[in-house]
């Protein structure tokens, strides 16, 4: 019953985990994704290397203005620009500029771009309802045409209708939290497909036709779309299923040579570094509005966005996600849910064979958080490993976040587990021993060492008199129902009056006040305490024992022994099996006591200790010393002036005394 239930929980804690899931990706569609964009930005930063000398930014900074004058400068210097890089021998020319007014100079510029390769950039407003119209848009596809999953844009920022050639979009993707780390490889606007600046460039570059060929990806591990060109064998550029290329930081800011563009155009700009490098030609002065975040960066010029895409598309290292990464990753968490499982089973199943079953229940609880963290730690591994030699995006939040809500639901079922056994095992263990013991055996750790304590404590023994004779003359049903009776009585009043039992010992009871945990009272109190519960116990039994006996039997009465003194209170024995008792002077003249009790024909003996105690509040008397069995020194015995000599008990002076 206890599995099944345990069953049930862990089984009500795994719906629970699907519930939380589902509402994570309900309420924060993004929240995955995110956790793996910060993860990639971080990995970015920290791996970023190497140099680039194929890609040359010119750059229109703070210098440059100052130098040149404010922007926006004037067609005939951007021409002169132009025709200056021409001589520096450098390769295509490329523009993250837009120039949609037409402006004086005009002609001039569109000279220059005919004679040195160039490529214009365009701009494309994708959100719904945004139908701003400026300029003339160029450079569209012959191919593909559009349809999925190229994105459509509704308005457009061309350049000025004179200026002429190969064009392409700096139109971003913008993250939730406002980074560029894709933008889309083509848009289509009105029918018409136009491409990003890199693709555009890289055309130009290579002097291909204009046309491009999209394929969905066939395999596992390939992209949702791959773009080709046929006089591009080398160039395979995978596509997102919304048609955006993941952009690679690989490469650290400082890799790319930025030159200013005022030392270009007054030919201070070494020559080595054109020669037949692509150059972009942007702006990051301040004020030019072309700061944009990057996992590089909170406010990275444009420029070096496409930098990066260019350098990336000209080595083949463009990341992307695998059509089947929302499966891996389903089988990934299923793995780990399984793991998990596995474990606690095991945990249990070694527990059930096991002697500490109560210690080793305990593994999965902070096994269970442990192992869903190094798993994260794997998925994460596993992620970046597969970014770095297989330029795989595979994402590892989603499984991760699934793997951790499960070992902490599984964790908090075996711990109410746990504690439910313990409230069990204490609840059980303590109608055996001593509450305070049951407590420490259930929620403390097992040892093999000695573990007890010195204490002044007041004992009490409880013995039916005859009773051997009786269960020899009666059935035994008969006799543990008598039995029975007096150990219920006897707890109950017990109970009323503070005390423990500490001990069931055949027909008799051993009861220990201050034996555990420190009352409030003072020490004083407890041996006026067992002296009434001693006499409720003699008046209860004298009501409980047959009268008149059974024929043939003598009648059955209780005797009562009480002492007080220092005592070791604790547990003894080795790890295996333990045993809790109270030892010492005090508990042995208790006992001693209790068995005078039937001699001396008084039911209730009180020890020289007890005696001084209680002598304030009771009238006692003495007895006289008598010499105890197994001690060397006689004691004074008392007993109380009221106390009433059951039928039972026979006058026997056959004990030493004075």
């Amino acid at each position: 019953m206890v599995q099944m239930r345990l069953g049930h929980a862990r089984a009500a804690a795994l719906g629970a985990v699907a519930l939380c899931f589902l509402m994570l990706k309900g309420f924060a569609p993004g929240l995955f994704a995110g956790i793996d964009n910060r993860t990639g930005d971080v990995y970015w930063r920290l791996t970023a290397s190497g140099e680039e000398r194929r890609v040359v930014i010119v750059d229109i900074d703070e210098t440059s203005l100052a130098r040149q004058g404010a922007w926006p400068w004037s067609r005939d210097r951007m021409a002169e620009l132009v025709r200056r890089l021409g001589q520096l021998g450098a390769g295509p020319v490329v523009f993250d500029i837009v120039f949609p007014d037409p402006k004086p100079g005009d002609e001039h510029l569109a000279a220059e771009l005919k004679r040195q390769p160039s490529v214009l950039a365009e701009i494309f407003s994708l959100r719904p309802g945004a139908t701003t119209t400026t300029g003339r848009l160029q450079g569209a596809l012959a191919s593909p045409g559009c349809a999925r999953p190229i994105a459509e844009a509704d308005g457009y920022i061309g350049n000025a209708p004179s200026l002429v050639g190969m064009a392409g979009h700096i139109t971003p993707r913008i993250d939730q939290d406002g980074a560029v780390r894709s933008l889309p490889a083509l848009i289509c606007y009105e029918g018409r497909v136009y491409p990003a600046l890199g693709l555009a460039a890289l055309l130009g570059a290579a002097n291909a036709a204009p046309t491009f060929q999209l394929t969905p990806g066939a395999n596992a591990l390939d992209p949702a779309w791959r773009l080709s060109h046929a006089a591009l064998p080398g160039i395979d550029i995978p596509l997102a299923e919304n048609g955006d290329v993941r952009l690679s930081y690989a490469l650290p800011r400082q890799a790319f040579i930025s030159v200013s563009a005022s030392d270009v155009l007054e030919g201070r700009a070494p020559p080595h570094i054109f020669k037949g490098a692509w150059v972009l030609v942007g702006a990051t002065a301040f004020g030019m509005g072309d700061a944009v975040p990057t996992p590089h960066g909170g406010a990275v010029g444009g420029v070096e966005v496409h930098a990066q895409f260019i350098s990336a598309l000209l080595d083949g290292r463009l990341p992307y996600t695998p059509r089947a990464a929302s499966v891996i990753a389903f089988l990934l968490g299923g793995a780990g849910l399984l793991l998990l499982l596995a474990m606690v089973v095991a945990a249990h199943r070694r527990s059930a064979n096991s002697a500490l079953a109560t210690r080793r229940t305990r593994l999965p609880i902070w096994g269970l958080p442990l192992v869903a963290g190094l798993m994260t730690l794997l998925l994460l591994t596993l992620h970046l490993v597969l970014l770095q030699t297989r330029q795989l995006w595979l994402g590892w939040a989603e499984p991760a976040t699934l793997i951790m809500l499960a070992g902490l639901f599984l964790a908090a079922v075996e711990h109410a587990h746990t504690r439910f056994e313990r409230e069990r095992l204490y609840g059980n263990l303590s109608a055996y021993l001593p509450a305070p013991v049951a407590r420490q055996i259930a929620f403390d750790e097992l040892s093999g060492a000695i573990q007890a304590e010195r204490r002044e404590i007041t004992v009490l023994f409880a013995d039916i008199r005859n009773f051997s004779a009786y269960c020899e003359g009666r059935p035994p049903e008969e006799s543990a129902a008598l039995l029975h009776a007096f150990f219920t009585v006897a707890a109950r009043i017990v109970e009323q009056h503070g005390g423990v039992i500490e001990e069931f010992i055949g027909d008799a009871i051993m009861v220990v006040w201050n034996g555990h945990d420190q009352a409030e009272r003072q020490a004083v109190d407890y041996p006026i305490s067992a002296l009434a519960a001693a006499r409720g116990i003699v008046e209860e039994c004298d009501k409980l024992f047959p009268d008149p006996p059974p024929p043939g039997l003598e009648p059955l009465a209780v005797g009562v022994g009480l002492e007080c003194g220092d005592a070791l209170v604790g547990s003894f024995g080795p790890i295996g099996r333990r045993t809790h008792a109270a030892m010492g002077e005090t508990v042995t003249v208790a006992a001693r006591l209790t068995a005078m009790t039937g001699d001396l024909a008084e039911p209730i003996l009180v020890g020289e200790k007890a005696a001084a105690r209680v002598a304030a509040a009771e009238s006692l008397t003495s007895l006289g010393e008598f010499l105890l069995e197994g001690l060397r020194r006689p004691r004074r015995i008392h007993t109380p002036a009221a106390a009433r000599a059951p039928k039972s008990l026979t006058l026997v002076r056959s004990v030493s005394g004075a």
